[in-house]
């Protein structure tokens, strides 16, 4: 992302411009031709076409520096949209369909280092997410389709290590569930089906050795558990049957 804007005003400047939000007021007045009108110390330009929104409009911070560009067409959103902060420096790239989201979609720290990325299909999220950390590093990777969580998603801390690895479908916890120490080592894991605990639960020590395992049944505790210390000796046994301790 560039910090001088001049080069945003030579790729848009054979488009006239366009707006954050103009109240519906404005619109009202205007059949066809040009706005330039200033809103709250923000001064907003672009045209209309039969009272709708159609172009680039854009929004300008009061020392006249770009705010917003964003494309309409029959007064909906269609295209390009631009965030920038008052340092030039763009904060939020998206595309439209139609006043839907549609594409990637980009939020961005200071200096252009993305916090966000997001793929939207006409209004909900359909693809790969990434969140990262203020300084660069990925937190959070995972997958939509048509707005919900499907497939592996992934979490990390700020030292790039795993500490989480989900499974998902349709939006619900579904396979198999794994959480990580910080050295790698696995903390524990878990099975679900269709959001409900089901099947072997296991967890770890730091070292490796098992430190309580025991089965899920339709979502409760079912059958031996066991409890183990450091070095892999049972020091706890209990039974379960429908979630309840005997």
């Amino acid at each position: 992302m560039k910090k001088t804007i001049s080069f945003l005003f030579t790729l848009f400047i054979v488009t006239t411009a366009w707006s954050q939000s103009t109240p519906p007021a404005i619109s009202d007045t205007i059949k066809d031709g040009f706005l330039d009108v200033e809103i709250g110390g923000t001064n907003i330009t672009g045209h209309y076409q039969d009272y709708k929104k159609t172009g680039n409009w854009i929004s300008y911070f009061p020392t006249g520096q770009i705010y917003i560009i964003e494309e309409f067409k029959n007064g909906l959103k269609n295209g390009l949209h631009l965030k920038m902060n008052q340092r030039g420096y763009i904060e939020l790239q998206a595309s439209y369909t139609n006043d839907s989201l549609d594409g990637k979609y980009t939020e961005f720290r200071l200096g252009g280092k993305p916090a966000l990325i997001e793929h939207y299909s006409m209004g909900l999220l359909d693809g790969k997410k990434e969140v990262y950390y203020e300084r660069g590093g990925i937190q959070e990777e995972s997958n939509y389709r048509l707005g919900q969580k499907d497939g592996v998603a992934k979490w990390y801390d700020e030292n790039a290590k795993m500490v989480a690895e989900y499974n998902y479908r349709n939006g619900e916890f579904d396979g198999l569930q794994k959480t990580y120490y910080s050295n790698d080592t696995l903390r524990s894991r878990q099975n679900f089906v269709n959001n409900v605990a089901n099947g072997e639960y296991v967890e770890y020590f730091e070292n490796g050795i098992t430190k309580k395992s025991g089965q899920y049944k339709a979502g409760k505790k079912d059958g031996e558990w066991l409890y183990f210390n450091e070095s892999g000796k049972v020091v706890k046994k209990e039974k379960y049957k429908n979630g309840e301790l005997k």
